[in-house]
């Protein structure tokens, strides 16, 4: 028997199974940076202790299912902080103690994903290894930002975040390490240094993540009037603590935890 479709059955048909298609979710995920719990900025110390920097990248987010089935959320490319597959965000606003800073903020990042239950929210931080030596002078925006970038063949910054005291102080430059190949041509980077964050708290549209410098730097000394710093060199003993506080083995550069200065909380 010979089945004949005409072209009024194929519309039906096609009109039927994009009827059933669900029309993807709009998802807006707001940061905001904590010291001890209390928001802290360029112009707005806590404790004595301000803010000089805090930018970093993010990718892979995803909102975590109730049965491990968990669903991409598709970044939205606004030509500025975001493409399609990585978002900047920038808390630093170049007043105050952010004198290496830029006017110009984003602390939200936008997507859109397919409709489902969640219990949670995860992402890295970080430029994935496949952009991560693009050239910033020519790449496209959010990877044209020359500060967050090398310009060796380390790569990309993926996160740069200081404080200071009135006589002390401590910044740190995370991002890929160990390195192989030359500029243009990388073979790899045996230490990755790309930290997650997972938070299974997370409720989209009611909450809030939030990174506390506090707990990034907690185990740094900032009273002995001797400021240091972490570039994520290998031989860097100072970046032992905020490695640690960001869930990486500092010898390997693997994940070993979710990043604890990380948080979720509600928006009142």
């Amino acid at each position: 028997m010979t089945w004949r479709v005409d072209k009024l059955t194929l519309l039906i048909l096609f009109s039927l199974g994009t009827a059933c298609t669900p029309e993807p979710t709009e998802i807006e995920i707001p940061f905001t940076v904590l010291y001890n719990g209390k928001p802290l900025g360029c112009d707005m110390p806590v404790e004595a202790v301000s803010m000089t920097d805090l930018r970093f990248y993010v990718y892979d987010l995803r909102l975590l299912g109730r049965a491990n089935d968990d669903t991409s959320i598709a970044l939205q490319p606004d030509e500025f902080w975001q493409n399609e597959t990585v978002a900047l965000l920038d808390f630093e606003n170049g007043q105050g103690a952010c004198i290496n800073g830029s006017e110009r903020t984003n602390t939200v990042v936008r997507g859109r994903h397919a409709p489902a239950e969640s219990r949670g929210i995860a992402f890295r931080i970080g430029v994935p290894a496949h952009l991560n030596h693009e050239d910033a002078l020519v790449a496209s925006p959010p990877l044209n930002f020359t500060d967050m970038h090398w310009h060796w063949a380390t790569g990309y910054k993926f996160l740069r975040a200081g404080v200071e005291t009135a006589d002390d102080g401590f910044w740190m430059h995370l991002g890929s390490s160990l390195c192989e190949g030359t500029v243009g041509n990388i073979k790899g980077c045996r230490a990755p240094n790309r930290p997650e964050v997972t938070l299974p708290d997370f409720t989209p549209g009611q909450d809030r993540i939030t990174i506390d410098l506090a707990d990034l730097f907690a185990d740094v000394e900032l009273g002995d009037s001797a400021a240091s710093d972490c570039s994520s060199g290998p031989a860097e003993v100072a970046c032992i603590a905020p490695f640690g506080a960001l869930g990486i083995d500092f010898d390997s550069g693997k994940t070993l935890r979710s990043a604890s200065p990380f948080r979720s909380e509600r928006i009142e």
